[in-house]
C-alpha cells in the first residue's frame, strides 16, 4: 500500500490511517545513508505535474496534481512503497490556504490530490517522496490563477499637506478594477422609471472593492500606526497626524480574488505654520537726476496666517569702489529702508522675513544707478503770443455820453510740450505771471497750463487792450531755460 502524508501539516493532509506510518517514516530517515557511503545511493524520484492547463485556471475551480509518475529507487528495499510529502509553499497574498489544503481526489490513488485556490495569484506545490529509508529531491508545480479576474490597479492620490492636530482625509477614488462597474448617478432608464428595473435587488456574488491602507513611514517622534486610520477600508480614510515630518502611506485594493500592487501617497506635515512670504520689490533704476537717497519697499511681504513680521535685509553685492555696507542701510530691519549709493553701478540686496516660528525664502531686488554724463541745457517753449478779442455792448444816450458793458473773464490754455531736453533728461515745468493784474493760473507745475483774464472796462468808442506775459521754466536736474508768451487781451465797445 501507498499512503501520501504532509511533512509540514501537523494533520499531515487528512491521512488519519497513513499517521502512524509517517511517525516511523520520519524516525528512520534518521539513519539513512548519506552519499559518502561506499555505494551510490539512488534515490526515489519525485514527478508532479498539474493536470489540465497549470495557466489561467479560476478562482473556486479545483486543480489536480499528478504524483504517479514519482518512482522508487535502485536502492529502496524490495518491499519498500512510497509515502508522500505535499507542501504548499507560496500563495497569493490574502489566501487562507494551508498543506491541509491538498486534499486526495480518490482514496484509492494516493498519488492524485487536489487544491481549490481561494485568490488569484501564483501557487507553489512542493513534492517528497520517500520509500522508509531515503527521501528524494523535491519536485516543484507552479499554478498561475487568473481565469476572468482583473487584478485592481491602486491609486493612492496625489501627494498632501497637512498640519499637526488636524484631520487629513486621503484620497483612493482612482483606484480601479476592470470588472467592477463605477456607480452611476446618469442612470437615464431609471430616470424615466423603467417598470421592468430590477436592479433594487443587489446581485450577492458582485465583486466589491476593499481598499487596504498602512503607514509605510512615520516620522521618528510619530506614535501613530495603521490602527490610527480612520474608515479602513474605505477610499477616504483619514489620519491626525501627531509630529510634523513626512508620512507615507501604502494602499492596497483587493476585490475579494486578487490584492493589487501597492501605491503610496505622501503627506507633508507641519506644525500648523506656514512660512512667510518676502517681496523685496520691483527693481529700480536710477538716473543722473534722481534723488541719491534709494528707498527700498518690501511691504508687499506677508505672512499666510498674517502673523507679524521681522525684515532683515542685507547687501549681497555692490559695485566696485563702493564702502556702502549693511550698516548702510537706515531701518534695515522695517519694511522700507533706505541708503545711499556712492558710485555707478549695480547694488543688488536680500530680504528675508520671519515670523514667530520660521523665515521665508529670500528675494532679491537691483538698484542701478547709472553713471553721470555732460548734461545739455534743456530748452523751453511756452508757445506762440496770443491775441484774445472781444467785444462790449454800449448802449447811446442822447442826453448823455452813453455806456458799455466790460468784456468778460476769458480762460485761455497755453502749452509748454514744445519743450525738450536734448540729453532726453524728464523735465519739469514751473509757469508764472510775469505782469501784475488780476490774471490767474491752474496748474502751474504741468506741461499746459490754464490762464484765466480779468474782464476789462471800456467806454464809447475807447478799444482797450491788457497785456499779459506768462512765463515758463524747464529743468533737468542741472539746468533750466526760460520762455515768455503774452497774451494781448482787446476790448473793442460795441460803439
Amino acid at each position: 500500500m501507498t499512503w501520501t502524508l504532509s511533512q509540514r501539516s501537523p494533520t499531515r493532509t487528512a491521512f488519519a490511517a497513513a499517521a502512524a506510518v509517517g511517525a516511523l517514516f520520519l524516525s528512520q530517515c534518521e539513519t539513512v545513508p548519506t552519499d559518502d557511503d561506499d555505494d551510490v545511493i539512488d534515490r526515489p524520484h519525485a514527478v508532479v505535474t498539474v493536470l489540465g492547463d497549470a495557466v489561467g485556471v479560476e478562482v473556486g475551480v479545483p486543480v489536480q496534481l499528478d504524483a504517479s509518475e514519482s518512482t522508487l529507487g535502485a536502492s529502496s528495499a524490495a518491499d519498500a512503497e512510497l509515502v508522500y510529502f505535499w507542501n504548499l509553499d507560496s500563495k497569493p497574498l490574502g489566501s487562507t490556504l494551508l498543506d491541509e489544503s491538498i486534499v486526495l481526489v480518490d482514496e484509492a490513488d494516493p498519488s492524485l490530490v487536489q487544491l481549490v485556490p481561494d485568490r488569484q495569484g501564483l501557487y507553489g506545490v512542493t513534492l517528497q517522496v520517500g520509500d522508509g529509508q531515503l527521501l528524494s529531491d523535491l519536485a516543484h508545480a507552479v499554478i498561475e490563477v487568473g481565469g476572468g479576474n482583473s487584478c485592481p490597479v491602486a491609486d493612492a492620490g496625489v501627494d498632501l499637506l497637512g498640519a499637526t492636530g488636524v484631520p487629513v482625509t486621503l484620497d483612493g477614488s482612482g483606484t480601479e478594477d476592470a470588472d467592477i462597474e463605477p456607480l452611476s448617478g446618469d442612470d437615464d432608464d431609471s430616470a424615466a422609471g423603467d417598470d421592468d428595473d430590477d436592479s433594487a435587488a443587489p446581485d450577492p456574488n458582485a465583486q466589491v472593492l476593499h481598499h487596504e491602507w498602512r503607514f509605510s513611514l512615520v516620522p521618528a517622534e510619530s506614535s501613530l500606526t495603521s490602527g490610527d486610520i480612520f474608515y479602513q477600508g474605505t477610499n477616504h480614510p483619514v489620519f491626525i497626524p501627531d509630529v510634523a515630518g513626512s508620512y507615507i502611506l501604502q494602499l492596497r485594493a483587493d476585490d475579494g480574488l486578487c490584492t493589487s500592487e501597492p501605491d503610496y501617497v505622501q503627506v507633508q506635515v507641519t506644525n500648523g505654520n506656514r512660512a512667510p512670504v518676502a517681496d523685496a520689490g520691483n527693481s529700480i533704476i536710477l538716473t543722473p537726476c534722481s534723488p541719491t537717497e534709494i528707498g527700498l519697499d518690501g511691504t508687499a511681504s506677508y505672512d499666510p496666517e498674517g502673523q507679524p513680521l521681522v525684515y532683515v535685509w542685507r547687501f549681497t553685492s555692490v559695485p566696485n569702489g563702493s564702502t556702502v555696507s549693511d550698516a548702510f542701510l537706515e531701518g534695515r530691519f522695517s519694511p522700507t529702508p533706505s541708503f545711499n549709493a556712492d558710485v555707478p553701478g549695480v547694488y543688488t540686496l536680500e530680504l528675508v522675513v520671519e515670523d514667530s516660528e520660521s523665515q521665508s525664502e529670500p528675494d532679491y531686488v537691483a538698484v542701478q544707478v547709472v553713471p553721470s554724463q555732460p548734461n545739455l541745457v534743456p530748452i523751453a517753449d511756452a508757445g506762440d503770443d496770443l491775441v484774445v478779442e472781444a467785444t462790449a455792448l454800449c448802449t447811446n444816450d442822447p442826453y448823455g455820453p452813453g455806456g458799455c458793458n466790460p468784456c468778460g473773464s476769458r480762460e485761455v490754455v497755453l502749452d509748454g510740450s514744445g519743450s525738450y531736453d536734448p540729453d532726453n533728461d524728464p523735465l519739469n515745468y514751473q509757469w508764472d505771471m510775469q505782469t501784475a493784474g488780476d490774471a490767474t493760473l491752474l496748474g502751474v507745475e504741468s506741461q499746459t497750463v490754464s490762464v484765466t483774464l480779468p474782464e476789462v472796462v471800456v467806454t464809447p468808442g475807447n478799444a482797450v487792450t491788457m497785456t499779459f506775459d506768462v512765463g515758463l521754466t524747464v529743468f533737468d536736474c542741472r539746468g533750466a531755460h526760460d520762455d515768455v508768451v503774452t497774451i494781448h487781451y482787446v476790448c473793442t465797445p460795441s460803439l
